[in-house]
């Protein structure tokens, strides 16, 4: 080989060399401003933990307080009635009257005999002291005092009960009879509803019976309206036979009649207070196991946290599980890994 080629060899490996070792450089400088640019840019909120009541709802109705069928104790013709259906009326008053027929001048007439019952008793007394009247005598004279004074009461009773009194304060839902009818014991002359307190009642499952107390705060809705408050009055010992659920009663005032029996509501139960924290409903995901986690930050690294709903709001949710001060992945979190290195921009909300 002449010293031209060899000369031109080695200019040629000198060549391949310099080439060499500047694509390697270029390479490993490509490799690092590669893995920077391959970072995934996710937005992130600062939170705090915050003090939150976790609520309890439930599918509920409403109630009358008490309600009542107002029935004749005696027969007869009905000559009054006092109010009409809807009406309200006070504790006391007369709603149906019944005529009195006989029934005073049969009273007297049983006064009368016992006034006489009473008049052989005391000569029986009198005789026996004496030794003239026997035992036997006595003893019949004292039975047909008892017997008139059972009979004064019964008829001063029927007496009373021509007046059909409402018991307590409340509506007339309805009148079933007329003017100049003639009711038998037993027969309905007006119902009566009492709406104030109304009553709100629920049943709820075994598993949540723990959870609620006659001390718990206790609110209701009904018609979406806003929560008013009520008070948990009964809870049930013993659940339903076929529903195996337990029914929980509250009250709540009604004043002005306008909450009615039978409508459909809620019932929200509010628990213990715990340490919660807001997210956007956008934060929370579910995992491969099918529970739900949300991504937080530790050193620009994402974490996957399991976290349980507490409750909702329209703005977001509240959810246990989180460390006291978190930084909540609200943007790009579907697109990252447990693991990943991130570029961060904090927001706001």
């Amino acid at each position: 080989m002449n010293k031209n080629i060899r000369i031109a060899l080695l200019f040629l490996i000198l060549l391949v060399l310099w080439f060499s070792s500047g694509f390697l450089k270029t390479d490993k400088e490509e490799v690092s401003e590669t893995t920077l640019e391959s970072k995934i840019a996710v937005q992130a909120i600062a939170l705090k933990g915050e003090v939150f009541s976790p609520r309890l709802s439930f599918r509920a109705y409403t109630e009358a307080n008490r309600d009542i069928n107002l029935v004749s104790k005696v027969s007869g013709e009905i000559i009054a009635l006092n109010a009409k259906e809807g009406d309200y009326i006070e504790a006391g008053t007369s709603v149906c009257k019944i005529n009195t027929e006989d029934k005073t001048a049969k009273l007297e007439h049983a006064k009368a005999v016992l006034v006489e019952s009473r008049l052989r008793y005391e000569g029986a007394i009198k005789l026996d002291e004496k030794g003239y009247q026997s035992e036997l005598v006595k003893a019949q004279t004292l039975s047909d005092v008892l017997r008139a004074e059972a009979l004064v009461k019964r008829l001063s009773l029927d007496i009373d009960n021509l007046n059909i009194i409402a018991p307590f304060s409340a509506t007339i839902e309805k009148i079933p009879v007329e003017m100049g009818q003639v009711l038998a014991v037993g027969s309905v002359c007006a119902s009566l509803v009492d709406l104030d307190p109304i009553r709100i009642v629920a049943n709820i499952d075994f598993d949540d019976i723990y959870n609620v107390d006659l001390d718990s705060r206790v609110f209701f809705e009904i018609a979406d309206k806003p929560l008013t408050p009520a008070k948990l009055q009964f809870i049930s010992k013993q659940s339903n036979d076929a529903t195996r659920s337990y029914r929980i009663e509250a009250v709540a005032d009604n004043t002005n009649m306008r909450i009615l029996a039978g409508l459909p509501a809620k019932l929200v139960v509010e628990m213990e207070e715990i340490q919660a924290h807001f997210l956007p409903a956008s934060a929370i995901l579910l995992n491969d196991q099918g529970a739900t986690i949300t991504k937080i930050l530790r050193d620009d690294i994402v974490n996957s946290v399991e976290v349980s709903i507490l409750g909702e709001e329209k703005e977001g949710l509240w959810v246990a599980g989180l460390p006291f001060e978190s930084l909540v992945i609200t943007v790009g979190q579907n697109y990252v890994v447990d693991g990943d290195l991130v570029n961060i921009e904090i927001s706001d909300r």
